[in-house]
């Protein structure tokens, strides 16, 4: 059976690291404004209009400011150097430079971390260039998986693991594609050291992401020239970064608290996750912006726009499979590019297990994240082949992916193929709360990452209400099909 185009299928359930530890690695003390994120399951009276922007607001926006100021600040200095024809070398240093003052900042001595990582998959790079092997991604990728494994088993502290976790996933990520990248051709010659750890330490990226292929970080060197619609768009990313952020921390964090109903408090608590997400996804798309990447040119003008996230597919999705796809799109674009069409030639199934694996394995050997991912990866397998089992008995524009060129008898426009969609759209809404809930910020928990009882504690508590929901849609599918 041709099951999905996994092309815009895969992805992970989490970015490199949440608000909660970033705003942790800077020494802040991130949601801790009053009582509010302190509810539980219990009714509490919400905070007035001026307790949420004196006690929550406002320190929460000078919390922000203070966290992306500086690498903001070393993402434009590498964008004028750029500008002004400097050397590529000087363009390099510089990057190496101010990537390893921030990194230095927020992680202090745990950068050491980083810099074995990175030793180790130069080297790594090095000897399979030079044995001149061929498959140096699956080479590179199993040696940096089993250093991560034995890292965090045998060598880190937890909660110093979980602090890095973010920063290192995405420093892996960088290592295994640029060795892919090699095998392909993509990279014609393995870069030099300065390259390799400008690269490595771009600021745009080294701490928050997102993940960028080393033939886009090249882009440097011939970046144009600023204009009015780069500052625009600068501004209107921090607009939108700031604004998550306060929906993350004193919005959804308050809402409901006057309703003592467990589903409403998962909604609450998912919903404060994902707005933390799409700040940290602005945040990354801002540094980048602010390098000069992201940069689109015609013969008009020049426009830059680097999109990480797109919150409103996922915020109202049509469904599981395009809340996956728009999440973190770079990250889709690795786990596309790098493993699944990597391991298609063993099967479709096989493919899927690999990539949700994969991902699995580079957010490191967690319980719950391992949970979420492989329920994610059987929910929207599941909804992907009932939906397109439904289209076909009914003809019907009601699969999981929108049609790019519909061919149904009841298209899009059809108002009972409007309603199923809706149905089918707000059934994601219901997953997403249920996968999202485990997430939120404990602060005895998150320090070194929640444990397998927290999550099933978690999910009990709902009555494993999805999971019985998702297996009950694959019996229904197994009849009709």
């Amino acid at each position: 059976m041709d099951m999905l185009d996994y092309g815009d299928y895969p992805d992970d359930g989490d970015y490199p690291d949440d608000l909660y530890n970033m705003m942790g690695g800077m020494g802040g003390d991130y949601g801790d404004y009053g009582d509010y994120a302190d509810y539980g399951n219990q009714k509490m009276e919400p905070p007035t209009y001026a307790e949420l922007v004196t006690e929550c607001m406002i320190p929460t926006l000078q919390q922000g400011a203070a966290m992306l100021s500086h690498l903001v600040f070393f993402c434009i200095s590498i964008n004028i150097v750029a500008q002004v024809g400097m050397p590529s070398v000087v363009v390099h240093i510089l990057s190496i430079a101010v990537g390893f003052t921030s990194v230095a900042m927020v992680f202090e001595n745990l950068i050491l971390h980083i810099i074995y990582l990175s030793v180790l998959g130069y080297t790594l790079l090095l000897i399979t260039s030079l044995l001149d092997i061929k498959q140096k991604g699956a080479y590179v990728g199993v040696g940096l998986v089993c250093y991560l494994i034995f890292w965090e088993f045998f060598i880190a502290e937890p909660a110093e693991w979980h602090r890095i976790r973010g920063v290192q996933m995405v420093l892996v990520m960088k290592l295994i594609s640029l060795a892919f990248d090699c095998d392909h051709g993509v990279v014609k010659e393995m870069p030099d050291i300065v390259q390799f750890y400008g690269y490595v330490f771009f600021p745009g990226t080294v701490i928050y992401g997102p993940w960028m292929s080393y033939s886009t970080y090249c882009k440097l060197t011939n970046i144009p020239i600023v204009n009015f619609n780069w500052v625009c768009s600068l501004f209107l990313t921090c607009v939108k970064a700031m604004v998550c952020l306060l929906i993350s921390t004193c919005i959804a964090t308050t809402i409901f608290l006057t309703y003592d109903y467990r589903w409403l408090h998962a909604y609450r608590d998912a919903l404060s996750f994902r707005f933390s997400h799409y700040f940290i996804s602005y945040l990354s798309s801002l540094t980048c912006i602010a390098s000069g990447l992201g940069f689109k040119s015609n013969s008009d003008s020049t426009t830059w726009d680097y999109p990480v996230s797109k919150p409103s597919l996922v915020e109202i999705p049509r469904s599981l499979v395009e809340v996956v796809t728009n999440w973190n799109l770079p990250m889709h674009t690795w786990l596309k590019t790098y493993v699944f069409k990597t391991t298609k030639q063993f099967g479709n199934f096989t493919a899927i297990l690999m990539t949700y694996a994969a991902s699995s394995l580079l957010h490191g050997l967690n319980f719950q994240l391992a949970a979420v991912l492989l329920s994610l990866g059987l929910y929207t397998y599941i909804e992907y082949v009932f939906r397109k089992r439904l289209s076909e008995i009914y003809s019907a524009c009601i699969q999981a992916k929108r049609c790019k060129k519909c061919e149904h008898k009841y298209t899009s426009s059809n108002v009972f193929v409007i309603l199923i969609n809706i149905l089918f759209g707000a059934l994601a809404m219901f997953h997403l709360a249920y996968l999202g809930v485990m997430f939120d910020s404990d602060p005895e928990k998150e320090e070194e990452g929640y444990d397998m009882s927290h999550t099933l504690a978690k999910w009990s508590e709902l009555g494993f209400a999805s999971h019985y929901v998702a297996i009950a849609t694959y019996i229904f599918y197994w009849l009709i099909k």
